[in-house]
């Protein structure tokens, strides 16, 4: 809002007009001694100030939405950009730090700032007070571009290039939860409660699970109906399906089933799990070998999850896709007419001349 107070004039004018219409005659230098103008004046200044002090908000707030505008075209950046490498280490201590090695985790780096939701909660100082900084992520993309991002608790963040600004972002902490070995012995626990503890899971493809999702295998494998068994007896059921003696020596790739196998990440340990026809095989973080005989539907449910996930990711991109398309059709659009506008009115001007 900008208004400009013009009321020294028009008070006057107002005084000498009353005057005119009584048949008084007054100078400008008895208006401006009178009370009643002294009084107009007072509240002339009070609402300069009030204008000021509305001006200085206005420009504070424009100040404000330019800065947010820049944030927010920086999280694009970094949520659209490929990426080449990420680095994850404790934040106060990066000697620690790894680079992880499974380019679909470059794809849930990104959406750190896809997600990034600005935090009124927290200043940064107040975050500081009220958690330590965990883990410390740098992604480095494919331009030579370095995005650095501090975790605090499980789900704040602070970009270093938006030092001002607190974001929360559900699961933040998962990349150094996975990744990097637990500072203090981890309490015992069994296998598929470890399973479900995992922060980050990947398939045979690399394409990568998060904790939702990871917990549901660990509790769908944890309740279904499954026989303690061992590689050897899992080994003479394909054979004698296979129509193989036991006794005969035969290459496993003559008997052995199709499997699909997944690592779940737990603080820089690694928990496998295989999928077979009939049987499940998932080795502990200490090389423990455990073999169970399931049900082939049951193979199916655990499979049918992960299918779940991945067709909701890739609905989720496809509309991300269609979104950004669609902007970048409108801004096509808005384009072209503002050009049609400008030629139409080098038009009239020509006309005119």
């Amino acid at each position: 809002m900008k208004k400009r107070y013009r009321l020294s004039g028009l008070l006057i004018l107002m005084l000498l007009l009353v005057c005119t219409t009584t048949g008084c005659k007054v100078s400008k230098k008895k208006v401006e001694s009178s009370s009643y103008y002294q009084k107009l004046e007072k509240k002339y200044e009070k609402l300069k100030k009030e204008n000021k002090k509305l001006q200085e908000a206005s420009d504070s707030q424009e100040q404000v939405s330019a800065a947010e505008e820049r944030a927010e075209k920086y999280l694009t950046k970094i949520a659209r950009d490929t990426l080449v490498n990420i680095e994850v280490g404790y934040a106060d201590d990066m000697d620690e730090s790894v680079y992880v090695p499974y380019e679909d985790m470059f794809d849930l780096a990104t959406r750190i700032a896809d997600r990034a939701d600005r935090s009124t909660k927290y200043t940064p100082e107040e975050l500081e007070q009220e958690y330590s900084p965990m883990y410390e992520y740098i992604l480095y993309d494919e331009d030579n571009a370095i995005y650095e991002i501090t975790v605090y608790g499980s789900d704040y963040v602070i970009f270093s290039d938006l030092p001002k600004y607190v974001y929360y972002v559900p699961d933040a902490s998962a990349l150094g939860d996975a990744f990097l070995l637990y500072r203090v012995d981890y309490p015992a626990s069994s296998l598929f409660h470890r399973m479900a503890d995992s922060p980050l899971m990947i398939d045979s493809k690399e394409r990568y699970y998060e904790n939702n999702v990871v917990v549901k295998t660990a509790n769908y494998i944890d309740q279904m109906k499954k026989k303690k068994t061992n590689s050897d007896k899992a080994e003479a059921y394909w054979k004698k399906k296979a129509g193989i003696s036991e006794e005969e020596e035969a290459d496993s790739s003559s008997y052995m089933p199709k499997s699909w196998t997944y690592k779940y990440f737990h603080h820089g340990n690694t928990l496998t799990l295989t999928l077979y026809d009939h049987f499940i095989r998932i080795v502990n973080v200490d090389g423990e070998d455990s073999w169970y005989r399931v049900s082939k539907k049951d193979i199916k449910g655990i499979m049918s999850i992960l299918k779940e996930e991945r067709d909701a990711r890739a609905e989720a991109e496809a509309s991300d896709s269609t979104e950004q398309a669609t902007d970048s059709q409108d801004q096509s659009t808005t384009e072209e007419s503002h050009t049609k506008e400008i030629e139409e009115e080098s038009d009239l001007s020509s006309e005119a001349e």
